[in-house]
């Protein structure tokens, strides 16, 4: 067959479909083709329900503990700003990683992200509170329960999240649930930006504040500059950098970009924890023994006060580099793909 007839056969299947080329003849998809496929998802395996289940004791043990110690702070009568804070957070966590939990059920690839990182930072967390090395004590038998409860559960189900079976199923699951909608990626992009700021204003403040409290000579102008870190440390600080991780991997994650895929992404993720461990293990850590200093009346020059003051100094330098820098590489976006990103997307039957 010769090229012209090839052509003239084309041309008559062209005005066979209404003058429009066969190969560019597209017919829409059935209406009921999204419920066959949601029908023809394959079943879940056993290990993403326990993985629920410990993330959910987990996360309640961790609840339970944290409502004992806002309990305990108003038996004592020393509940104020910060109890407050502690409560809201208690609750926004609650709902979180219920929220967190459903879309791990429902095969989002961003939502076992965000419970792997969370669950990570509890475990983190909590034993540095069980050792006795940073974070908030941990007072009573009661509460070092339920702080054991929600560290062995927290690796229970990290690992389950993690196991072959689940890995295969949310491989299967997430081609077409794998991102989150322009409307909603939007809105959270909207509030990481705005919360990514609020973060660095804070971060800003302290460290000016914290410069100021370690060259004065004024005892008055020394304690108000640690006692208005505490109130911030305690009420906004932890909030606002749980909440820009949080929104940065649901961008991250739930889009395009994906969150391991890209170098700067990948650079902003890793520097965001790091910086949050900072805040947590050390600036907090030094914020509190300043006030105690403070409390104590040590003096404010030629004193233990001045190698807190400098220490806090740094540390609160190091976070504003670091939060100046992360600002930057979200502007420029430097560097390509990871080996991760780079590796070849096997298509799905």
């Amino acid at each position: 067959m010769s090229t012209t007839d090839r052509t003239d056969q084309r041309r008559e299947a062209g005005a066979a479909d209404g003058g429009r080329p066969a190969s560019r003849a597209v017919r829409p998809a059935p209406k009921g083709a999204a419920a066959a496929a949601a029908s023809d998802r394959p079943r879940p395996p056993a290990a993403l329900g326990w993985a629920y289940a410990m993330v959910i004791v987990a996360t309640l043990a961790a609840i339970a503990s944290n409502v004992f110690e806002i309990a305990h702070q108003v038996e004592t009568g020393v509940a104020g700003a910060a109890t407050t804070g502690d409560l809201a957070l208690t609750i926004a966590f609650c709902a979180l990683f219920g929220f967190f939990a459903e879309m791990l059920r429902a095969g989002r690839q961003w939502g076992r992200v965000l419970l792997t990182v969370f669950t990570a930072l509890g475990l983190l967390f909590t034993g540095l509170g069980l050792a006795g090395v940073g974070g908030r004590p941990i007072v009573g038998a009661l509460q070092a329960s339920l702080a054991v409860i929600s560290f062995v559960t927290s690796v229970v189900g990290l690992v389950l999240l993690f196991v072959p079976s689940l890995n295969r199923w949310m491989a299967e699951v997430r081609e077409g649930s794998r991102t989150v909608s322009q409307r909603m990626r939007k809105a959270v992009l909207t509030a990481h930006v705005a919360i990514s700021v609020g973060w660095l204003g804070l971060v800003t403040g302290m460290f000016a504040m914290s410069v100021a409290g370690a060259t004065t000579s004024d005892a008055v102008q020394q304690a108000a500059m640690y006692r208005t870190m505490s109130l911030l440390d305690e009420i906004f600080l932890g909030m606002t950098s749980m909440f820009a991780l949080i929104t940065g991997i649901v961008v991250g994650a739930g889009t395009k970009w994906g969150l391991l895929k890209r170098r700067w992404v990948a650079v902003k993720f890793y520097t965001t924890m790091a910086v949050m461990v900072l805040g947590f293990s050390v600036i907090h850590q030094l914020i509190l023994e300043a006030n105690e200093l403070v409390d104590r009346g040590a003096p404010v020059r030629g004193g233990e006060l001045d190698t807190v003051g400098w220490s806090m100094a740094a540390a609160a330098a190091v976070a504003l580099l670091s939060l100046v820098f992360m600002t930057a590489v979200s502007t420029y976006k430097p560097w390509g793909l990871t080996r991760r990103g780079a590796r070849p997307t096997v298509p799905t039957s």
